[in-house]
This record gives C-alpha cells, structure tokens and sequence, in this order.
C-alpha cells in the first residue's frame, strides 16, 4: 500500500547553525524569511534535511515497477490524486485500460497539429485547414486552456461572448464570426472524440448566436445602372492592383455573371473557359472551390463573344487576372475606387446646383449606403444571385447556381429584394373584382364550361335560392345558353 511522504533534500549546514534536540534526534535552527525553523540533521551531521514542497508516494505499477510519484502540496488533494492512481493500477491489473489516460496531459498544439492534418486529409486546402486549427489555438491562449485535461467549455463561450459586445477597435467581432469560432471548437472537440483522445466533446453545447441581431458587415446587391457604370469606369480606369482597366471591367462582368468568388477569380486561366461547350461552361478546380468539389458554371450567351475575343491574348497556362489582389483586401479596395470614380462621373453629369445637391445626398454608388450596407467584391455574388430571384428563376436553380449547401443560405443571406420588387409580385396576382366583362373566371375556363354558361348556372342558383327551393338540384340542372 503506496503511504504520502514528503521527500527530503540535504543542505549545506550554515556555519555557526544552533544544533538543538528534538525528540531525541539533532536538529538545526536555521532561518528562513527571516523566521528560524527546525530541520532534521542527516546521519553525518553535515546537512540538514529539507522536506519538498509537494506530497509524494513510492507506487508499483502494473508492470511491476516502483515509481516516486509526486502530487500537490495539499495532502487532501495529494490523498484523492494517489486514490485515483491506485484505482487505475488496479483496473489495469485486471485489463480494464482506461485508453484517454496517456492523453490528458498532452499540450493542446500538439492536437492541434494533429489536428490541421486531420483536416488536410480530408480533402481541405491548407488555408482552411491551418484558419479551423488556428481559431481554436486563439481561444485556448485567451482562457488559458494548456493540456486536453484542462479543456473546458464555460471559459471558452464567455469569452466568445465579451468578444460580440465589444467594438472591433478593441478586438471584438460580430456574431457571425463568433459562431465561426463556434464552429471550429465544436469540429475540434468532435475529432478529439473520433480519434479516441478524449471521452467527449466538450463544446458540443456551446449555443449558436443570432447572426440577424448584430450584422457588422452587411452586404448589398448593385443596381443594373450602377453595375453598368462601374464597368464603364473599370474600363477607363488607371492601372490598379496591377490589373489593366479593361481586365478589370472583364473581371467584375464574369463576377457578376456567375457569383464566383474572388478566390475563384483568381485561379482561373484560359482552359479554365470552355466556351464552345453546351452550355458554354467555366470551371473551377476542386483546389480553388470554397466546398472543394469541381464546379462548372454556365455563362450567359452573350458573354461568350466578348470572353472570346478577351481571351485572345491571354497565355495559356497563366491566370488570366494574376497577382495577390485576392487573397487580402487588394480587391475591396479596387471595386471601391471604381465605385469612386463612378460616383465623381455620375456627379459631373448633374446639370444644376440643386441636381448635384440631391445627387450628393443619394447613396447611389457609394461604397457604404445610409443604412450601413457595403458594395465590396463579395457584393458581385450578391448581385449574382438577387438577379436570379429577380428574374423568375426557381429557388431550386438559383442555390445550385450559388453553389450553397442549403437554400436558406441562398435565399437568406444573398438573395436582396426591396419594395418595388414584393410590389411587382403582389401586382401579378388575379383579383376577384366587379369588373369581369373582359376576363373569363379562373373557375368557369378550369372547368371547361364557357361565360354564358358559366353566368346561367349562377342565375339558377339565384332563383333556386330566392324561391326556396333545394339549392342542390338547382345546381344540378343543366345550363341554359344565354
């Protein structure tokens, strides 16, 4: 039976050190922090025996070796910790292994990397991969989360929530970042449980936030006119992100044509436009796609002339809008630009004082609206897919052609109508009004019955009402031509 003992270590006995008994053994006064304590003497009277800090106990292992192990400094705590050791040995005696034992105390960036691997097999791209392993790494360092026993989901979802209510000056986000973070814990906790690390997912209660209550970055569809006029203003613009005005024109058009992405964009070459195909198809490698699967998009007709005769030039095995304007904010900025310098042209269009005023006023072509939406490059795939509504196409259609996993997304987050749009669609509606001389009754043409016909029968309902009679065998008589 393993007994708690506090180990001792010899010290050099200070010169002039008071020798003193106790008990009937030597003992040396020494002074500590300005207090004198009382020490063991060793067998040579030499040193003096410090006990350590911490309670240890000598245990045997299964494997029939002794090992000091040591414990806290609380002997209470030290007594349960050793209990527990004891039950464990025991259990591995009689081959009940508990098999998360040998993980508890690994460092969590030990995991982590195991982690991102996991991930990398499963067919991510290394920036997913490396972004899902690095979000759980940010959370873990703020709440002091150091080894997979420490891991605790209280600490962790109450510092998701300090960061929602804090600006983002200060390094707060809004909800939909947080249930990204949110998401990459609850993966992680997940794979701890597939791969046999830990018993359970800690994270797996942790609440999703409400993404409608907060939106820090809304999104906002361009108009036709506005679309067209940062064309135009592409076309003739400088050199930016070292893209050539007209390639920008070329690179908003097939943006706003297909709602690719601007990773996507960025990763597209001439071969990457098969445009003698039916349809006519461009396609975006599973590297480069956001769901990481082949996707070919079809193009609009008439695009097919103008992409023909702009690719032209093009090398082959080269990106047709090459450089980094995708992967930061380079892209933000080049679509804002233009915005700018469309919303100057449109300005100086203005043929009075009081036109320009009321111009200035407008959030036509600004980059930010009064109501806080932006017009940035993700905006192209907004307009993308709110034209498609807009346009009659199913609901069906319109997610596969976003290429989202469900068509709450689509029609949710991407999907923009206004007023004049629901009042189109209510003006679509058939009405039941006085007026019916010039249009025949939904009913009468559904039931292969003419208006003459038709109004005889509700006259002999009529009469057959008024003179008391059985309303049922009047609507049994045959009609009468009028």
């Amino acid at each position: 039976m393993a007994t708690l003992f506090k180990p001792t270590r010899p010290y050099p006995l200070p010169a002039g050190a008071e020798v003193v008994e106790k008990d009937g053994k030597p003992h040396a006064r020494v002074r500590e922090r300005g207090k004198a304590v009382l020490y063991p003497l060793s067998a040579d009277r030499a040193s003096y025996l410090k006990p350590a800090v911490k309670w240890a106990a000598d245990v045997r292992h299964a494997d029939g070796t002794r090992k000091r192990v040591r414990f806290s400094p609380n002997r209470d705590a030290a007594a349960l910790v050793l209990a527990d050791l004891l039950k464990r040995i025991e259990n591995e005696k009689a081959g009940l292994r508990d098999d998360y034992a040998d993980h508890r105390k690994r460092p969590l960036n030990d995991l982590l990397t195991e982690y991102e691997r996991h991930v990398l097999d499963k067919g991510a791209t290394g920036k997913e991969a490396a972004q899902a392993a690095r979000r759980c790494e940010i959370v873990f360092g703020a709440v002091g989360l150091s080894t997979l026993k420490d891991l605790d989901a209280t600490p962790a979802e109450r510092w998701l929530a300090e960061r929602c209510g804090m600006p983002k000056a200060d390094g707060g986000f809004g909800p939909a970042t947080s249930n990204h973070y949110r998401k990459s814990l609850v993966a992680f906790g997940n794979w701890l449980v597939k791969a046999r690390r830990a018993p359970e997912n800690p994270f797996r209660h942790i609440p999703k936030v409400n993404e409608d209550v907060d939106v820090r970055h809304e999104r906002r569809p361009l108009s036709q006119e506005e679309y067209v006029r940062v064309l135009d203003a592409a076309r003739h613009g400088k050199v930016y992100c070292k893209m050539a005005g007209p390639d920008r024109r070329m690179l908003y058009l097939v943006g706003g044509a297909t709602g690719l992405r601007s990773g996507e964009l960025s990763s597209l070459t001439p071969e990457s436009f098969e445009l003698a195909g039916d349809p006519p198809v461009v396609v975006v490698e599973a590297a480069y796609s956001k769901h990481c699967r082949r996707d070919s998009v079809p193009l609009h007709p008439a695009l097919i002339p103008e992409l023909r005769e702009w690719l032209a030039g093009k090398a082959v095995d080269s990106p047709v809008w090459p450089g980094k304007w995708a992967k930061h904010t380079e892209a933000v900025d080049m679509i804002r630009r233009d915005l700018e310098v469309a919303r100057a042209a449109w300005f100086a269009e203005a043929t009075t004082p009081a036109d320009r005023a009321e111009r200035e006023r407008s959030g036509f072509l600004c980059y930010r609206d009064r109501n806080g939406r932006v017009a940035d490059f993700h905006a192209l795939r907004h307009t993308f897919i709110t034209e498609l509504v807009r346009a009659g196409v199913a609901p069906k259609d319109a997610k596969e052609l976003a290429r989202h996993s469900t068509i709450t997304l689509t029609m949710d987050r991407y999907a923009h109508v206004g007023i004049r749009d629901t009042a189109a669609a209510v003006a679509r509606l058939s009405l039941p009004t006085n007026d019916t001389s010039g249009t025949e009754p939904r009913s009468c043409a559904r039931r292969g019955r003419t208006i003459p016909q038709f109004r005889a029968q509700q006259r002999a309902q009529q009469q057959a009402v008024a003179g008391g009679g059985n309303r049922g065998e009047a609507m049994k008589r045959p009609a009468t031509s009028a």
